[in-house]
């Protein structure tokens, strides 16, 4: 609490009286020059006078202090060059989105941080749950069990084995666009209200929503699909930092199309001509959803790539020495800057080169 000196005392007893008031809020109801008008003081005396009643109405020192006792938590991937790549990992609370091609590993970084995510943050903690929303097929529990018997017996933790981890996290498999708003709207902040969820992935939040409603017109679709992405978007923001957890969200991507300059090769295709960019991959649900979320982290796979081979110059090589390369992307975050890592995946996931 800010404490007044006779002279400051003085000086807000008469502005109160000048102005009319009975408090310090209602002197600063009214606009600053009208203020300085009414009580007829000097222009350094009016701005004194108006901060001494800022700093009795508004308490800033509580919120100092709470800023500065406060800890940031993250939630490892499991590699330390990877954590790197991201910051420090995923930070909690946020709303992070891992967007790549199919089969590129979207579903296998997820799982790898359902894993983690349930690692007690301190030695007198307890373990973590997690919420695991499916939208496409079922949940892929074998291929977690790996991962977590992979984790439990390198980490020497009978609490992490597959049937451990697999008891601590919920999972929901939502099959059309209704039931996951729903879902999502309702029944996820009744399971955060618990306060012993420390990570939701919703794999994917794309599966409903990139195509058309059946009897809807294309702008229309689009215009409702907008709407409800940044509403969505606000309660995940919003239930992230009120509950303390982070939030992934599993994105698919498009082609894009552009002009092709280039001349032509072999007669493949005429300059100028319309055509898909080889290799050219967006995220999907466009910049309605990119303004959602806090953080991007994009996977990317070549197939076929002889290994210590740029993307530039592959050689001649027998197809059995070929083998698919990946890469983890920082597209963008406030916590690190962009870069990417090569990675290769075993049974423990994501580990990077």
């Amino acid at each position: 609490m800010y404490t007044l000196t006779d002279d400051e005392q003085a000086l807000v007893t008469k502005c109160m009286a000048k102005v009319g008031s009975e408090s310090p809020q209602e002197c600063l109801l009214m606009p600053y020059t009208e203020f300085e008008r009414t009580t007829g003081l000097d222009p350094q005396t009016a701005r004194h006078a108006w901060t001494v009643l800022s700093q009795l109405v508004y308490t800033w020192e509580p919120n100092c202090i709470r800023a500065s006792i406060h800890t940031e938590q993250w939630i490892t991937t499991g590699c330390d060059q990877i954590d790197a790549l991201l910051g420090n990992g995923i930070r909690v609370p946020s709303v992070v989105e891992v967007v790549g091609e199919s089969a590129s590993g979207k579903t296998q970084l997820c799982l790898q941080l359902a894993i983690s995510a349930q690692l007690p943050r301190a030695p007198q903690e307890p373990y973590g749950h997690v919420v695991y929303v499916c939208t496409e097929g079922a949940f892929p529990a074998q291929r977690l069990a790996t991962m977590a018997d992979a984790r439990a017996s390198h980490m020497n933790d009978p609490a992490m084995s597959s049937t451990q981890v697999m008891c601590r996290i919920q999972v929901a498999e939502l099959d059309d666009m209704e039931t996951m708003f729903h879902a999502l709207s309702y029944k996820l902040p009744a399971l955060l209200s618990t306060g012993d969820v420390r990570l939701v992935v919703i794999d994917s939040i794309a599966a409903h929503l990139r195509f058309d409603m059946e009897g809807t017109e294309p702008h229309e679709f689009y215009k409702q699909r907008s709407s409800r992405l940044m509403q969505l978007g606000a309660r995940l923001k919003q239930w992230a930092h009120e509950y303390k957890c982070a939030i992934v969200c599993v994105n698919q991507v498009k082609d894009v199309f552009g002009v092709q300059t280039s001349l032509p090769v072999d007669g493949d295709s005429a300059e100028g001509e319309f055509k898909m960019i080889r290799g050219s991959k967006a995220p999907a649900l466009g910049a309605v959803w990119a303004s959602v979320v806090n953080a991007r982290v994009m996977l990317h796979q070549r197939r076929g790539m002889a290994p210590n081979v740029t993307h530039d110059a592959e050689p001649e090589v027998p197809s059995h020495l070929l083998r698919t390369r990946r890469w983890i992307e920082n597209v963008f975050s406030p916590w690190a800057p962009p870069a990417q890592c090569e990675v290769t995946l075993n049974d423990h996931g994501f580990t990077a080169l």
